[in-house]
């Protein structure tokens, strides 16, 4: 892993232009892209962002996803293409930075132009499956250590990555298998092809509600107990360690060079209050959803700069 230098996350506003506020933009067409499937968690915020915009007048945005890189590979043609009003990126920013750590492309992260934040923090949780026959963290750690075990997964560099990377260092014998996204996770612990997975908490409540087979929770990973499952506790307390917990959210930017007319007019369309029926739209990761400007997002980074390196 390249040793990356430690250095002030600067990014910010650029004005270019005398362009009046928010009428240049408003009927441009508008690209928005993010990583991963156009089904992943990814996937529906940016489709959610996508119609709030075109909620207020604009042109319905068009939505261009780009998988691959454990969600960081919108990033680079995303930083290369033309910087005027066209284009916007839905990122989660814990992803973001754990990419930028460990590839050395913090560079590119910081050139990125914060708008907005749509979401508040998404927390995860360690399942297991009927077939499995694990009924507990202890179970988990005696069978990693008597014959191994698989853990799904959508990588050590995605939202996901604290996760994976402290269940696998406190059970020795778990191995990592990639399987990017909450229904391929899934499929694979109910399947029996792996004996865990880490998921979201609210993808969790939306299996249940379908009915047929779910998972059995064994973690969650927040600060706290999630109010979903307040019986199960939380990683930091099976761990014993307070620091073993995160969430990741979703944020919105703009390519460098970005007017400023620009950016602030994506930024008052997102300032919130959201309309009711796009929220509900996105089911239970609707319970996220929550208006934030572009320092709350730089202060996210910052946060999220400091949990990746804190196991990377």
């Amino acid at each position: 892993m390249a040793v990356i230098q430690r250095r002030a996350l600067v990014v910010g506003l650029t004005a270019l232009g005398a362009v009046p506020f928010g009428r240049a933009w408003a009927n441009a067409p508008l690209e928005v892209l993010h990583g991963y499937t156009a089904g992943s968690v990814t996937g529906q915020v940016a489709r959610f962002v996508a119609a709030v915009l075109a909620s207020k007048g604009r042109p319905a945005p068009t939505l261009r996803a780009i998988p691959g890189d454990h969600g960081f590979a919108p990033v680079p043609p995303f930083l290369a293409g033309p910087a005027g009003g066209s284009r916007i990126l839905v990122a989660d920013t814990l992803t973001l930075m754990m990419n930028g750590v460990a590839q050395g492309k913090l560079p590119e992260v910081e050139r990125l132009v914060p708008i907005a934040k749509v979401t508040n923090g998404y927390s995860t949780a360690l399942i297991t499956g009927a077939k499995s026959g694990l009924k507990s963290w202890a179970d988990v750690v005696s069978a990693a250590r008597a014959r191994g075990l698989k853990l799904a997964g959508s990588g050590r560099l995605s939202a996901y990555g604290p996760a994976l990377a402290w269940v696998a260092a406190a059970a020795p014998g778990v191995t990592d298998v990639d399987a990017p996204g909450n229904d391929r996770i899934f499929e694979a612990v109910l399947s029996g092809t792996t004996a865990i997975g880490v998921v979201t908490t609210d993808s969790i409540a939306a299996i249940m509600a379908r009915g047929g087979e779910t998972p059995t929770v064994l973690a969650t990973f927040g600060a706290a107990r999630s109010a979903a499952f307040p019986a199960v506790p939380t990683f930091a307390e099976l761990t014993g360690d307070r620091q073993r917990d995160y969430t990741f959210s979703y944020s919105v930017f703009a390519p460098p060079g970005s007017a400023g007319s620009f950016v602030e007019s994506i930024a008052r369309d997102l300032a919130g209050p959201f309309p009711n029926d796009l929220v509900s739209s996105l089911g239970q990761l609707g319970a996220r959803v929550a208006a934030g400007d572009a320092q709350l997002v730089r202060e996210t980074m910052q946060r999220d700069l400091r949990v990746a390196r804190s196991f990377l």
